[in-house]
């Protein structure tokens, strides 16, 4: 999902001189991959059938459901900051076109590819607060016709690239605007939230649909948390759609916790709807297979629990 906004690429070659050190203070406002991504250990080999298609006859040894699924959340999660990321990092290596005090701007340039369309990013300081705008407005028009398609800002309270940030890709605006949003098309918005200025750090992503079928979530929440060493936790809440069979629609949310070399645990729970309060607990080894599981509506479910790894660092 990469390169959402192709006419920034434009900078690359459209822009001279140097970066002095206050536009790195800028620069070094913006979000990165290292401070956001999640890091889930084997990710890169996702087989995920997912927990939805997981055999009742699950046994000690095979590979964990849960540990499948969250592989695929984990890549939509990284995916989901993708989108965002790679037009901050092309913006990153590159000098303003303009400076004036308190504000940095690139562009405005010509997007060939959105005929008839200017684009710019502007950046704006007060103290250690950061905010800035990915703007587009019609060629002809004039100042006050730019309207924001991503807006995002950061607190460096703590220092460099260490506060409080958060961004808003507003996706259903673009559209109504002539935008071709690519892959984000069916969302109506995508925001981020992050803090990493004390433990566990923690990023939420939040991507929001209109309403199409009854089964089709409005809402998709992702909450990544990350403790020093490897030491994680993915949290997945999709509201809103029918899960199981009955009357009502459900929030449904998937926690797993994971070490750097030891396997992790991973819960599914239905947090409203039919059979609200249900729950199931998995766990699983360094070889990312089952060594315990066990479902609320279960007297005894297989293996041991003596077997699941400490992960209560994030309680």
């Amino acid at each position: 999902m990469r390169n959402v906004w192709p006419a920034l690429l434009c900078l690359l070659a459209a822009c001279g001189g140097n970066i002095s050190n206050e536009d790195l203070e800028y620069l070094n406002a913006l979000p990165t991959r290292e401070v956001l991504a999640s890091k889930l250990p084997g990710s890169g080999t996702n087989s995920g059938s997912g927990l939805a298609q997981r055999q009742d006859r699950l046994v000690v040894g095979e590979l964990s459901p849960i540990f499948r699924d969250t592989q695929k959340t984990s890549a939509e999660f990284n995916g989901g900051l993708d989108v965002l990321l790679s037009t901050l990092e092309n913006i990153r290596t590159v000098p303003p076109t303009t400076r004036e005090p308190d504000r940095r701007t690139w562009g405005p340039y010509r997007d060939n590819q959105h005929p008839g369309n200017d684009v710019r990013f502007v950046m704006t300081r007060d103290g250690d607060f950061f905010d800035y705008h990915l703007q587009y407005k019609p060629t002809k028009g004039g100042e006050a016709d730019w309207w924001s398609f991503l807006e995002g800002s950061f607190n460096a309270s703590a220092g460099i690239r260490i506060g409080e940030g958060e961004l808003h890709l507003f996706v259903a605006d673009a559209m109504s605007h002539g935008l071709d949003v690519n892959d984000l098309n069916g969302l109506t918005r995508l925001d981020i939230g992050y803090q990493n200025k004390d433990l566990p750090t923690r990023v939420e992503m939040i991507f929001t649909a209109p309403p199409t079928l009854p089964s089709s979530p409005l809402e998709v929440r992702f909450n990544y948390r990350e403790l020093p060493g490897g030491f994680g936790e993915l949290r997945f809440l999709e509201k809103a759609i029918d899960a199981v069979p009955g009357g009502l629609l459900e929030d449904v949310e998937i926690t797993s916790r994971w070490t750097p070399d030891r396997g992790g645990v991973g819960t599914f729970e239905i947090r409203a709807g039919d059979l609200m309060g249900a729950s199931y607990k998995e766990c699983w080894d360094a070889q990312n297979k089952v060594t315990f599981a066990k479902s609320s509506w279960e007297l005894f479910g297989i293996g041991l629990q003596s077997s699941c790894t400490d992960v209560s660092g994030f309680e």
